[in-house]
Order: C-alpha cells, then structure tokens, then sequence
C-alpha cells in the first residue's frame, strides 16, 4: 500500500509539471483526481477529487470566466453543505463537492 501512494505521489508530481501547458480547470481536475485516489479507498473519492480539483482551477482563472466560477463555487457550496446536512452525510465534504461543481457550472454557463 505504501509503494502505491508513493507510486501515485510521483505520478502526480509528474503530471503536475506537464500541466504548466494546461487550463487551471484540467490541471486542477488531474491534481485533485491523484489526491483523491491517494487520499481515498474507492473510486468516489477519485471523481470526488477530480470535481473538486477542477472547480479549485476554475476559480483561480482570472477575468469574467473566473468571476463566474468563484460566484457559481459560492452558490454550489451553500447547496452541497444544506443537501449533505439534511441526508445526514458530512456537511464540509458536502460543501467541498458542492463549490467546485458550481464553479464548474459558473464557468461553462458564462
């Protein structure tokens, strides 16, 4: 188990070099995939890294892209805490998927 997280850390570093050339949404997308997979036990929490990745590096873009995401993370963060605390899950996770999800929105709706 060790050599594996070693194994993804070293990808991920890798990866991470390679996305200088990306968009900061992909790049956040990749960066947050690996930390899910290493952090996780299943593949949830891989896509669940990946969205909040992404969203992370939709909200970094600057100009109106970037205000949209940063304005549609706030909303989705709202939504994602109040959805996880009425079915009971964990309300920062909730909140966590919640704003890159809207970032991701915000940004492809602008």
């Amino acid at each position: 188990m060790i050599s594996l997280k070693t194994t993804l850390l070293l990808s991920t570093l890798i990866i991470s070099a390679s996305t200088m050339a990306m968009d900061k949404t992909a790049a956040g997308a990749v960066a947050g995939a690996a930390i899910g997979a290493v952090a996780g036990k299943d593949v949830k929490s891989t896509v669940g890294g990946a969205v909040v990745g992404a969203g992370t590096g939709a909200m970094f873009k600057n100009g109106d892209k970037g205000k949209a995401a940063r304005k549609g993370g706030a909303v989705g963060a709202v939504v994602g805490a109040g959805a996880a605390a009425v079915t009971g899950n964990s309300v920062l996770k909730g909140a966590a998927v919640g704003a890159g999800s809207g970032a991701l929105i915000g940004e492809a709706t602008h």
